[in-house]
C-alpha cells in the first residue's frame, strides 16, 4: 500500500478512497456470483446451462434497447446542479426519470412477451419457456430503476449501506439458487423460479434502501415542480437518447454474441462459451468500482476544467495497472486448461481456449477502465454510437469466418477483436476531445 500511495496523485487518491466499499461489495459479489456459476454449470449440464444463458442474453438485449439509462446522464447534470446548489432542480429531475423509467420498463416487458410468442423457435430450442421468459422480464426490468439510484449514490459518493444491503441479498440469491439446483437438478423450470424470485426480491430491496440514504438530501424537495428543469428537460432528453443508443449497442456487443454463437452453433457450445465468459469476466471485479466512483469524478473535473489533474490521474492508474497485468496473462496462459477443468469438471474442458480470449479481452478492459467513463463525461455520445455501430458490423463479420471453424473459441475471438478496436477508437476520441476543450478554456482565459 505504500508503494502504490507514493506514486499516486490527488485525484486517484480519492478515486480509490471513494471505490474502497464499492470494491469490497463488488469483490465479495463477484466471489459468490463465480460460485453460483459454477453451481449452476455443474447442476444444469452444459446444453441446459446453454439454454438459460440464451434465455438471459434474449431478454437482457431486448430490454437494454428500451432502457433509458437514466442514471448516467443524472450524475453528468447533477455535477452542475451539486456545483450551483439546487438540490431542487435535481429531486425535479428524478422525478421526471422515474416516471420515464416506470414507462419505459412496462414497454418492455411487453416486447419481450410479444417476441416470446412471436419468434420463440428462432431463438430457443427448448419448448414451453415462454411464461418463464415474460416473468424474468417483469423481474428484471426493475434494473430500470436501478439506474436512477445507483446514479444517485455515486453522484452522492454514499456507497457504505447499499454495499451491505447488496452482500446480503448476494449470499440470499445464492442460497436460493443452490438449493434449487441441489433438489431439482437439470431441472430449467425450478431454476426459473428461483432465479426470478431473488431478481426481484434483490431490486425492490435494494432500490428502496439506495433512496432511503438519499432521504435527507433529496426529500427535503420533494414537493417540487418538475416544471423548473424545463429548459433543461432538452439538453437532458439528447444526452439520454445518445448515451442509451450506446449503451444499447453495449449490450449488442456483450449479449448478443450467445445469440449469434446459439444461431451459428448449439447450446452445448454456448454452454462453453458461457462459462469462460463469467470465469474472465471475474476480473472486473477489480475494475468496476472505479468505474463506478470516476464517472461523476470526471464529471466534476471537466466542470472545474482541471484537465491536468485529469490527464495525470488517468497515466498514473493506467501505468500501474500495466506490468501486473502482462504477468497475469502470462501465468494464465499455461494454466487456463487446468482452471476450468478443476473448476467446472471435465465436461467443460472445450471452454479453455474461449476462455483464454476473454480474459485477453477483460485484463485489457480492466486497465483502461476509464476510457467509458472519459468519453460519457465528454459528451460524446454521437462518436460512441458510430464506433459501436462499425464494430457491431465487423464482429459479426469475424464470427461468421470463425465460428464454423473455431465454435465458441471463435466467437470470443470475434468479440475480442469487437472491444480492442472499441478500445483504441474512443481512447484517440476522448483524448483529442480533451485536448481540444484545453485549448478552449485556455484561449478564453487569456482574452480574459
Amino acid at each position: 500500500m505504500k508503494f502504490f500511495k507514493k506514486r499516486l496523485d490527488k485525484e486517484s487518491k480519492t478515486l480509490f478512497k471513494n471505490s474502497s466499499w464499492v470494491f469490497f461489495s463488488n469483490f465479495f459479489s463477484t466471489a459468490l456470483a463465480f460460485l453460483r456459476s459454477v453451481v449452476i454449470a455443474r447442476g444444469l449440464g452444459a446444453e441446459i446451462y446453454g439454454t438459460y444463458a440464451i434465455v438471459v442474453a434474449f431478454v437482457a438485449l431486448i430490454q437494454e434497447f428500451l432502457n433509458p439509462n437514466i442514471g448516467t446522464a443524472l450524475i453528468k447534470f447533477g455535477a452542475v446542479y451539486h456545483d450551483e446548489q439546487r438540490t431542487d432542480k435535481l429531486m425535479a429531475m428524478v422525478k421526471r426519470s422515474l416516471r420515464a423509467s416506470f414507462f419505459m420498463a412496462g414497454i418492455s416487458v411487453i416486447v419481450v412477451a410479444a417476441l416470446s410468442f412471436i419468434s420463440y423457435s428462432t431463438f430457443i430450442e427448448k419448448p414451453g419457456l415462454e411464461w418463464f421468459i415474460i416473468a424474468y422480464a417483469i423481474a428484471a426490468s426493475i434494473t430500470y430503476v436501478n439506474s436512477i439510484s445507483r446514479g444517485l449514490l455515486r453522484l452522492y459518493y454514499k456507497f457504505r449501506l447499499s454495499s451491505v444491503i447488496q452482500m446480503i441479498m448476494d449470499v440470499l440469491e445464492t442460497g436460493m439458487i443452490a438449493v434449487a439446483v441441489f433438489f431439482y437438478p437439470r431441472d430449467l423450470n425450478v431454476f426459473f423460479v428461483a432465479v426470478i424470485l431473488t431478481r426481484f426480491l434483490n431490486g425492490l430491496i435494494c432500490n428502496a434502501l439506495a433512496f432511503w440514504e438519499l432521504r435527507n438530501e433529496l426529500m427535503p424537495h420533494r414537493a417540487v415542480d418538475s416544471s423548473i428543469v424545463k429548459e433543461d428537460q432538452r439538453k437532458f432528453s439528447r444526452f439520454v437518447i445518445g448515451n442509451s443508443v450506446g449503451n444499447s449497442l453495449k449490450t449488442v456487443i456483450s449479449q448478443g454474441d450467445v445469440l449469434l454463437l446459439g444461431a451459428l452453433s448449439n447450446p452445448e457450445q454456448v454452454g462453453f462459451y458461457a462459462v469462460a465468459k463469467k470465469v474472465a469476466f471475474s476480473v472486473f471485479t477489480l475494475s468496476d468500482p472505479l468505474v463506478q466512483s470516476i464517472y461523476p469524478q470526471l464529471s466534476k473535473l471537466l466542470a472545474e476544467k482541471r484537465f491536468p489533474e485529469i490527464r495525470k490521474m488517468l497515466l498514473k492508474i493506467t501505468s500501474l495497472a500495466m506490468i501486473p497485468s502482462l504477468i497475469f496473462l502470462i501465468v494464465t496462459f499455461f494454466l487456463n486448461e487446468w482452471i476450468i477443468v478443476t473448476v467446472y469438471g471435465i465436461e467443460y474442458k472445450p471452454a479453455a481456449q474461449p476462455f483464454y480470449f476473454f480474459l485477453i479481452g477483460s485484463v485489457l478492459g480492466a486497465s483502461t477502465f476509464w476510457v467509458l467513463p472519459l468519453v460519457q463525461s465528454l459528451g460524446l455520445v454521437k462518436m460512441r454510437v458510430k464506433v459501436y455501430v462499425f464494430t457491431i458490423l465487423l464482429g459479426s463479420v469475424s464470427a461468421w469466418l470463425l465460428v464454423p471453424q473455431m465454435q465458441a473459441a471463435g466467437m470470443s475471438l470475434a468479440l475480442l477483436i469487437t472491444n480492442v478496436m472499441n478500445l483504441v477508437v474512443f481512447t484517440y476520441q476522448a483524448v483529442k476531445k480533451m485536448k481540444k476543450e484545453e485549448e478552449m478554456h485556455h484561449s478564453d482565459s487569456v482574452s480574459t
